[in-house]
């Protein structure tokens, strides 16, 4: 589906607000990894709070797991996720043309040197980047079933049987990791395309 916007001010708006979730989706992924890996190591002194630690790393996981559930949302009105920002790209490539790139730059004293290098988004990659962020892809499939039974709703039946839909849908850490990388180069492309 694609978004409206009404100028280049609310598409950067809208590009800003998705990479802030992914960004923070980054930052809360490497505290949890970080804190995760010094248990070992600082086991006693954990130890002392477990409830405050235990709390902090599924806080921690929790925030990531949100920010890449709405990322990779696959809800399609009006809602701003990746494949909305990505197919509403595929619809007006034109705002990444250079007389719009210069519009949306004017009073920038580097407009002249950033306009020279210029690379509007490339219409193989923008589709291959559709795909990936798909719910046909097998890692988003898998996150859509997250969010769909387990973070935004609680499907009764994992309830009554959590270890189920643990067996059935196994998150990795690399995995999470992969779709956050995925999501922030995919946005970072945009960014650069946009300026």
């Amino acid at each position: 589906m694609k978004l409206k916007f009404n100028s280049a001010e609310e598409f950067r708006c809208l590009l800003t607000a998705l990479l802030d979730d992914l960004v923070d989706a980054r930052f809360h992924f490497s505290l949890h990894q970080n804190l995760a890996k010094a248990i070992e190591e600082y086991a006693t002194e954990l130890a002392q709070s477990p409830t405050f630690w235990g709390l902090t790393l599924s806080a921690h996981m929790d925030a990531v797991l949100l920010r890449l559930c709405r990322a990779y949302d696959t809800y399609e009105h009006t809602v701003l996720n990746l494949r909305n920002l990505l197919d509403t790209i595929q619809a007006h490539l034109s705002i990444f043309d250079e007389p719009n790139f210069r519009q949306r730059l004017k009073g920038n004293s580097f407009v002249d040197s950033l306009a020279a290098e210029l690379k509007p988004p490339d219409q193989a990659q923008l589709q291959k980047d559709i795909e990936a962020v798909s719910d046909s892809d097998p890692l988003v499939h898998k996150l859509v079933k997250w969010r769909h039974n387990y973070i935004a709703h609680r499907n009764s039946h994992f309830a009554l049987n959590p270890k189920k839909f643990g067996a059935q849908y196994p998150l990795l850490f690399a995995e999470i990791d992969v779709l956050i990388n995925r999501a922030l180069e995919i946005g970072n492309q945009i960014g650069r395309a946009s300026c």
